[in-house]
């Protein structure tokens, strides 16, 4: 892993926005665990969009950096997954039988879209920093890493508003 981007959301309705890009060529895994760490806290869900993937990571750090195998372990307790609503209970005919979270966002929230994104997908952001990291410093770099930051706050920014429509939809 080499970068994450959080949308937390407080028990007052405040959002913020920690995230994380390495951009040398360095070993990235330890900056980001410490970070992340940093940023995710010790309570609250952790909402992901396919948590099984997730978990995979925190599973591979743990065994990396085994002095954080128990907070890591702990982090896989608090996951509240929204792609099993997509799944199991949330069929739309426009996700073109789908429930990625690239299918399913413009659908239930047009305003949000990944077609316009110079990153659109996971594939793409691992291309992009391979190349981004050999680049020096420069114009040309700011650009990827701003394309790279865009992207993985995208998704985060999106599962926020995923969640806000279906508390939304609880109330009614």
């Amino acid at each position: 892993p080499f970068q994450f981007s959080c949308h937390i959301l407080d028990k007052d309705g405040n959002l913020t926005h920690p995230e994380f890009l390495h951009d040398d060529e360095t070993d990235p895994r330890e900056p980001l665990l410490k970070a992340l760490m940093e940023a995710i806290g010790s309570s609250g869900s952790i909402i992901a969009y396919n948590a099984g993937f997730e978990k995979r990571i925190l599973n591979d750090l743990a065994r990396w950096f085994p002095q954080y195998k128990e907070l890591l372990f702990q982090w896989t307790l608090r996951f509240w997954d929204q792609l099993v609503i997509f799944r199991k209970y949330y069929s739309d005919y426009h996700f073109k039988g789908s429930n990625s979270i690239k299918s399913v966002l413009p659908v239930i929230v047009p305003s949000m879209s990944y077609s316009g994104l110079a990153v659109p997908d996971g594939t793409a952001a691992q291309i992009t920093w391979n190349e981004m990291i050999r680049l020096p410093d420069g114009p040309e770099k700011q650009t990827l890493y701003n394309n790279l930051l865009q992207y993985c706050g995208q998704d985060t920014l999106a599962m926020v508003k995923i969640h806000e429509l279906l508390q939304a939809s609880q109330r009614k």
